[in-house]
């Protein structure tokens, strides 16, 4: 201290007057720089996972509604050929198809195929000089089982022959028909390229059976190409000014993409599906590396979210793992640079600098004139205190006692001793009311939420408690078991021993249902009077069971004396409820459930359990 006084004495008073206002902007600029720069960083996670999650749910509808599409023609042709509104070898309903593929751009081919004669009708898309045409293609026993091609006119049906196969071709020897029927339901092909577009393709397939004896029709098929339409909308989706979205298989194949980055390699027929590792995309092919080693595999991949440093640059990564019932299995990846949300923000940390640097010279500045102003009396007052020290003042003791810099120094001193003796008697008091309020609120707290005597939760607890549990099961669809106790005749307990010896035996009881409830999900309350409750979420009845199998037989061995109970020993009743929570029944519905169950086992003798589930009698054991 005395070394600091030493320093500060040595500099001139401009200076030390000068340097607090300079350390306060330095500080008080800066704390609030790091604290944007903070909130800003938090802010960008906040907003990029709400992105991420807006963004794949799209991703995943847009797929969903893709996949669906060729089932649903396929439904619509195979109750067609059903009806006999559609045959294959004649070429009835042909217009159907044809309308089906101009309504839905991304199919390449819409067709079926029947089992008795090999019969085979179907509507793809060419390309010619006058661009993409739709054209009827049939092959059957009237053809010889060659496929012939035919212009459609403007209704959908056959005008010319255009040309002829030079193969036969019998549809129930290829692989989409064979797999279809050795399922015996709707299945997908394996990803390929189209013979025209070189584009990835898949066939949905969906077999035709008789109602009447089980054999199979034929089979009605769809292909489609999946970059016409997942590609476009992933290109049109807005994700950020360099975030990107694509789509690969469990093998590591790109099926699409938003960046216009090739998704096929090699030309011709050696052409084939590129694998995302090989991406001329750095995100895609850096991302895909990095998943395969999280998971190990591509296999392995989970929905999730990650933060990936890339070149230096962190990349905010969801990952989705799109499923159908008929063995589709994507993983859907959308990745969103950290720089596409934090450029402005680092544009506004330099902003700040620069409005530091200014504050500072501004406060140095301003420093400066307010020490001039406050150092030129005391300058003249040094002068005078000088000329008083040269004795050129003759009444020297009263200009001493009228020193207004001693009286100012005494004054406020005698000042700052009040104020402090005062704010420390003030705050001590603060102190001691907060300690006071602090316990009255834990002792409200405990009174409002725990039973006094059994020191379990009391009914409105367990009222908060089993409200919050159903609405968390409503939505995971996971089983809730509630158990009501009664204590049998304790009245008749009561009036034998007295309210002493009661409140005891519900004491003992309630240590009973303490600890049989062991997991720590199990929420144990005191219903009213004699009545408990036990709440066991994510537990199924058997869970139930057991807990009151333990309850009843833990009372059975402590044998607590009732003479006035035919059991002569104090047991309990318990009613078991499981249910797995839905909007079709309140809480208070399920509560009288058990409750009717706790009836049903006291009216079969008591010191039992019975067990009562939704829309059922109990069941008493």
């Amino acid at each position: 201290m005395s070394l600091l006084t030493k320093i500060l004495n040595r500099l001139p008073l401009r200076t030390v007057l000068t340097i607090p206002f300079v350390a306060q902007v330095v500080g008080v600029v800066g704390v609030v720089g790091y604290l944007s720069f903070q909130n800003g960083q938090a802010t960008v996670n906040d907003l990029a996972s709400q992105l991420r999650s807006e963004l794949t749910g799209r991703i995943l509808q847009q797929i969903q509604t893709v996949v669906e599409r060729p089932y649903i023609i396929n439904q619509i042709n195979a109750n067609s050929l059903l009806q006999g509104d559609l045959d294959v070898a004649t070429g009835k309903g042909e217009h159907q198809l044809w309308q089906q593929a101009r309504v839905f751009p991304s199919t390449n081919l819409i067709y079926c195929a029947t089992e008795a004669d090999g019969a085979f009708l179907g509507v793809g898309r060419f390309t010619d000089s006058n661009g993409e045409i739709l054209r009827i293609q049939a092959s059957s026993e009237a053809t010889d089982y060659y496929f012939y091609y035919y212009e459609a006119d403007s209704f959908g049906s056959r005008s010319f022959l255009r040309s002829q196969g030079v193969e036969t071709y019998d549809p129930r020897l290829r692989p989409w028909y064979k797999k279809a029927k050795a399922r015996r339901d709707q299945t997908w092909s394996d990803i390929y390229l189209d013979f025209d577009t070189k584009l990835p393709t898949i066939t949905a397939n969906t077999p035709i059976y008789n109602s009447n004896n089980g054999e199979i029709l034929g089979v009605c098929a769809t292909d489609i190409i999946l970059s016409k339409e997942l590609n476009e909308f992933l290109q049109e989706l807005k994700i950020s000014e360099t975030g990107i979205a694509f789509i690969v298989n469990p093998a590591g194949s790109l099926l699409a993409s938003s960046t216009a980055d090739p998704i096929i390699e090699g030309t011709g027929d050696n052409s084939q599906l590129l694998a995302a590792s090989d991406s001329e995309n750095p995100l895609i092919q850096g991302i895909t590396g990095y998943l395969d080693r999280t998971y190990d595999s591509l296999q392995n991949v989970e929905s999730s979210q990650h933060i990936f440093l890339l070149e230096g640059q962190r990349q905010y990564i969801q990952v989705v793992r799109f499923n159908d019932p008929h063995g589709l299995d994507w993983i859907v990846v959308l990745v969103v640079p950290e720089n596409d949300f934090m450029a402005r923000i680092h544009r506004n940390t330099q902003i700040t600098v620069i409005l530091c640097v200014v504050a500072l010279l501004v406060t140095v500045f301003i420093g400066l004139l307010i020490t001039q102003w406050l150092t030129q009396p005391l300058l003249r007052l040094s002068v005078t205190a000088k000329d008083i020290a040269n004795g050129e003042w003759h009444s020297v003791s009263d200009l001493d006692r009228a020193d207004v810099i001693g009286d100012l120094s005494r004054s406020f001193s005698t000042m700052t001793q009040e104020l402090q003796a005062s704010f420390k008697n003030l705050e001590t008091r603060v102190d001691d009311r907060t300690t006071e309020l602090t316990r009255l609120n834990e002792e409200l707290r405990k009174l409002s939420r725990i039973d006094d005597l059994t020191q379990t939760a009391n009914r409105r607890s367990f009222n908060s408690h089993l409200e919050r549990e159903w609405e968390r099961l409503l939505r995971d669809q996971q089983p809730l078991t509630l158990l009501l106790c009664d204590v049998d005749h304790f009245k008749k307990y009561n009036d034998t021993y007295g309210h002493q010896e009661g409140d005891r035996c519900l004491q003992t009881i309630a240590n009973v249902l303490l600890a049989a409830a062991r997991r720590p999900a199990d929420f144990v309350a005191r219903y009213g009077g004699e009545e408990f409750t036990i709440t066991m979420p994510n537990t199924a009845v058997d869970g139930g069971v057991h807990v009151a199998v333990d309850i009843i037989q833990a009372l059975n061995d402590m044998q607590i004396p009732h003479a006035a109970s035919n059991k002569k020993q104090v047991t309990v009743s318990i009613g078991i409820a499981t249910i797995v929570p839905n909007k079709q029944i309140t809480p208070e519905a399920f509560v009288n459930l058990a409750d009717r169950a706790l009836y049903a086992a006291k009216s079969k003798g008591r010191n039992r359990y019975c067990i009562a589930t939704h829309h059922s009698s109990p069941d008493v054991s």
